[in-house]
C-alpha cells in the first residue's frame, strides 16, 4: 500500500511538473505571439495574447504587465494601461518602469500635470536605483525643467515683437507682456509639451505651438467719442463693459477675432497706456511693425451698412484717416466689415487685400496701382510717393500727421503732443537728414513753425513734384547743349572748379532747427515791387536773369535775399546719398552774387520761386528712383556718371562738367531764403 501511494504521489508530481512546464511554455508562446502582434501594430491581438499569457501565471510577471500596458496605450485604452502600471508599482515600488508606464497612460488620457509628476518620480527612482545600468539610462531622459526653460525661451521670442498689451479673447482680459507669457503656461498645451518630451526637446514643435498660440489680430477703425481707454479696460473684462456703441464695437471685434481662432486682439483705443509717455512713444514708433506682424487686421467701415455696394469702401471715412493709411499697408491680411459687422460686399476669401473688388477700389482711392501699393514697405525708399499718399489723409490732432508716418518711414522721433505743426517739421527734418533726399523741400505753401523750409501742413506734398525739380534732359538734347557750350566763352578752369566743388558737397542735414543745405545760391540784386489781388509781386536781377516772385509776404522788409538751387543730385545726375557730413559755406570769388556750398537756412519766412509754372509729372522719377504707375525708373546706366571726379579721365570730367552747366540752364524751382544775421 505504501509503495502504491508513493508511486501515485510521484505520478502526480510528474503531472504537476508537466502541467507547470506546459503552462510556462504556453505562456512563453503566447508572449511571443503578443510581441509579434505588437510589432505588427495589431494591438487588440497583442492585448489578447498578453492577457492569455498572464492568466496562466499565478502572479503576473512585470515584463508582461509592461508589454500589455504598452499595447493598451497604443490602442488608446488609457484606464487599462493605468491599471497595469499601478500593478507594476505595487509589485516593485522601487522600480522606475511602473512609473514610466503610468506616465504614458496619464499622458494619453490628457492628465498632463499628473503625468509630469509621475515622470519626475520615475527619474528619481532611476537615479536612486542600485542597478548601474538603470542609473546610466537616466541620462537618456530629459528633465521637465529643461523643457519648461525651452518653452519659456520660445514664448519670450514669440512675444518680443508683439504689442505691449493685448486682449485675451478667451478671458476678455487686457494683459501686459508678463501676463501674456503666463497665459500660455496656464494652457493644457504647456503641460502637454512638457509631458510629451521625455527623451529630447523638440524645439521646432515648441516654436510652432507657441507661435500659433500668440497669433494676434489688429483693429483698424475710425475713432468715435467715448472710446474705452486703457484705464478702464485694464480693470474690467471686455465682455463685461456696459452697453454703449463704442463698447459694443470693441466687444464685437474681440468676438470675431475669437471665433476666427485667435487668442489675442489689439485695438489702439485701449491697448496703449497713453498716460505713460514712454509706452506711448514706443507704441507710435512700433505701430507699423505691430500691424505688419498681425495674423489679420479687422477693418470696420464706419458709415457703410449691409448690404454694401462697390464704391462704399472708397467713400468711407476710414479711407480718409491718416492712421488707417499705415494700418492697411502694413497688414498682410485684411478683412473688411460694414459697421453692422457683415463682410464687405459679402467677400468670403480669407484675405480681402487679394479681392479684385478691393484692389480696384484702393487703386481708385489712391491713384496708385495695386502692385505698387503691395510693395510699399517701411523705410526711406519712395519718400515723395509715400508723402503724397499721406497728404490726402486727415487727423484729429495736428501732430498725428507726422506721428502716423513714423513706422512707414522707419523713423524714430520723440512724441510731444501739444507742439502742433512743429511735429511735422521735426519729422521731415529727420527724414531729410536720414535720406539726403532734397525732394522733401519741393513744395509751395505756408511755412511751418519748426523751420521755414519745411511746410506747416503735409497737404503740400499733394503738389506735382516737377513744378520745382527740373526735367531730365534727353541724351540728344544734352549732347547738343554741351557742344554749343564748348564753343562758348566759358572759362574751363572755373567750370572744372565748380564741378569739383559740387561733388565735394555733403548731404543735407538738420542740426536742431537749423538746416545745413548743399546748394547753389543766387543773391538777389535790387528789386521792384507791386501788388495784385493775390499778394506781392517782386522783380529782381540775378546772375541767372530777371526773376519774378509772387508771395503773400512783403519781401521789401526783409534783408538780403537768396534764391537757392538745392537740386544738386539733379545737376550731377545721381541719386540722393544717405550719409551725414558737415557743411561748408564759401563765397565764390569770381561771382559776388553766387555761392557754392551750404547756406544755413534760418527759420524765417520764405517762399519758393519758380521760373516755370508746369512740368510733366514723369520728369521727376529718373532723379530719385520713384515709382510711377507701378514701375520704377532705373538710375542712369552710365557708370561714369556715378564715379567720383578723381576716377574720370580729363576728357570725361570735362564732359560731365559741361553737362552740369547744361542742366543748370534748365528752369528750376528755387527756395527763397534770408540768411540768419548771426
Amino acid at each position: 500500500m505504501v509503495s502504491e501511494l508513493k508511486e501515485e504521489s510521484n505520478q502526480r508530481a510528474e503531472q504537476a511538473e508537466w502541467a507547470h512546464d506546459f503552462r510556462r511554455r504556453l505562456s512563453e508562446k503566447l508572449e511571443h505571439l503578443g510581441d509579434a502582434a505588437l510589432m505588427a501594430q495589431k494591438h487588440d491581438e497583442a492585448i489578447s495574447m498578453y492577457s492569455a499569457s498572464i492568466s496562466l501565471e499565478p502572479v503576473a510577471p512585470s515584463s508582461l504587465l509592461i508589454k500589455r500596458s504598452k499595447a493598451y496605450v497604443a490602442f488608446s485604452l488609457w484606464e487599462n494601461a493605468l491599471n497595469d502600471a499601478n500593478k507594476l508599482i505595487t509589485l516593485d515600488p522601487s522600480s522606475p518602469w511602473g512609473y514610466e508606464r503610468k506616465h504614458a497612460a496619464l499622458h494619453g488620457e490628457g492628465h498632463y500635470a499628473d503625468a509630469i509628476s509621475t515622470f519626475e518620480t520615475m527619474l528619481s527612482k532611476m537615479s536612486q536605483s542600485p542597478d548601474p545600468e538603470t542609473r546610466e539610462r537616466h541620462r537618456e531622459y530629459i528633465n521637465p525643467e529643461q523643457t519648461k526653460a525651452a518653452i519659456r525661451a520660445a514664448i519670450e521670442s514669440a512675444i518680443h515683437e508683439s504689442p505691449l498689451a493685448l486682449i485675451n479673447t478667451d478671458s476678455g482680459r487686457l494683459l501686459d507682456k508678463p501676463g501674456q507669457a503666463w497665459s500660455f503656461e496656464s494652457q493644457p498645451i504647456f503641460r502637454e509639451l512638457i509631458s510629451a518630451m521625455t527623451t529630447h526637446i523638440d524645439n521646432p514643435r515648441i516654436e510652432r505651438e507657441v507661435a500659433e498660440y500668440y497669433r494676434y489680430a489688429t483693429f483698424s477703425h475710425k475713432w468715435d467719442d467715448n472710446e474705452p481707454l486703457f484705464e478702464k479696460v485694464i480693470r474690467i473684462v471686455v465682455y463685461d463693459l456696459e452697453e454703449s456703441p463704442t463698447h459694443d464695437k470693441l466687444q464685437m471685434f474681440c468676438k470675431i477675432v475669437r471665433d476666427s481662432g485667435f487668442h489675442w486682439a489689439w485695438s489702439d483705443t485701449c491697448c496703449i497706456n497713453k498716460a505713460d509717455h514712454f509706452v506711448l512713444q514706443e507704441a507710435l514708433v512700433s505701430m507699423f511693425k505691430w500691424y505688419e506682424g498681425s495674423a489679420v487686421t479687422i477693418v470696420l467701415l464706419r458709415g457703410v451698412r449691409f448690404p454694401s455696394k462697390r464704391g462704399d469702401l472708397m467713400k468711407s471715412i476710414w479711407n480718409t484717416r491718416a492712421w488707417t493709411f499705415q494700418e492697411y499697408h502694413a497688414s498682410k491680411v485684411v478683412r473688411f466689415y460694414t459697421e453692422d459687422w457683415k463682410p464687405y460686399l459679402n467677400i468670403d476669401i480669407p484675405n480681402h487685400k487679394e479681392s479684385p473688388e478691393i484692389i480696384a477700389e484702393m487703386e481708385e482711392a489712391t491713384g496708385v496701382l495695386a502692385r505698387a501699393l503691395m510693395v510699399l514697405r517701411p523705410g526711406l525708399d519712395d519718400i515723395r510717393e509715400k508723402l503724397r499718399l499721406a497728404s490726402t489723409r486727415q487727423t484729429t490732432r495736428v501732430e498725428d500727421s507726422a506721428y502716423s508716418l513714423l513706422g512707414i518711414f522707419s523713423v524714430s522721433l520723440p512724441v510731444v503732443y501739444g507742439e502742433a505743426d512743429k511735429a511735422l517739421g521735426r519729422f521731415l527734418a529727420q527724414l531729410l537728414t536720414n535720406s539726403g533726399d532734397t525732394s522733401i523741400l519741393a513744395w509751395t505753401g505756408r511755412s511751418g513753425s519748426f523751420n521755414s523750409c519745411l511746410p506747416a501742413s503735409i497737404i503740400v506734398f499733394n503738389q506735382p513734384l516737377t513744378t520745382h525739380i527740373p526735367p531730365t534732359l534727353k541724351r540728344a538734347e544734352l549732347d547738343k547743349i554741351t557742344t554749343r557750350l564748348r564753343s562758348s566763352s566759358l572759362k574751363f578752369t572755373t567750370l572744372m572748379r565748380l564741378y569739383d566743388r559740387l561733388h565735394e558737397l555733403p548731404v543735407p542735414l538738420f542740426a536742431g532747427q537749423r538746416m545745413k543745405l548743399p546748394c547753389l545760391s543766387f543773391k538777389l540784386g535790387p528789386s521792384s515791387a507791386s501788388r495784385n489781388v493775390s499778394g506781392h509781386v517782386f522783380r529782381a536781377q540775378t546772375t541767372v536773369g530777371v526773376v519774378e516772385i509772387r508771395t503773400e509776404e512783403d519781401l521789401s522788409r526783409s534783408g538780403t535775399l537768396y534764391l537757392v538751387h538745392p537740386w544738386i543730385d539733379f545737376l550731377l545726375d545721381r541719386r540722393p546719398v544717405g550719409s551725414v557730413a558737415e557743411m561748408i559755406l564759401e563765397e565764390d570769388s569770381d561771382d559776388r552774387y553766387s555761392t557754392i556750398g551750404g547756406l544755413p537756412a534760418s527759420p524765417s519766412p520764405s517762399g519758393i520761386a519758380s521760373e516755370t509754372p508746369q512740368m510733366q509729372a514723369t520728369w521727376l522719377f529718373p532723379r530719385f528712383g520713384l515709382s510711377s504707375g507701378g514701375r520704377t525708373t532705373p538710375f542712369p546706366s552710365d557708370a561714369a556718371s556715378l564715379r567720383p571726379p578723381s576716377s574720370l579721365s580729363p576728357a570725361d570730367k570735362q564732359v560731365r562738367a559741361l553737362q552740369v552747366i547744361a542742366r543748370l540752364r534748365q528752369p528750376f524751382g528755387a527756395l527763397l531764403l534770408t540768411p540768419d544775421p548771426g
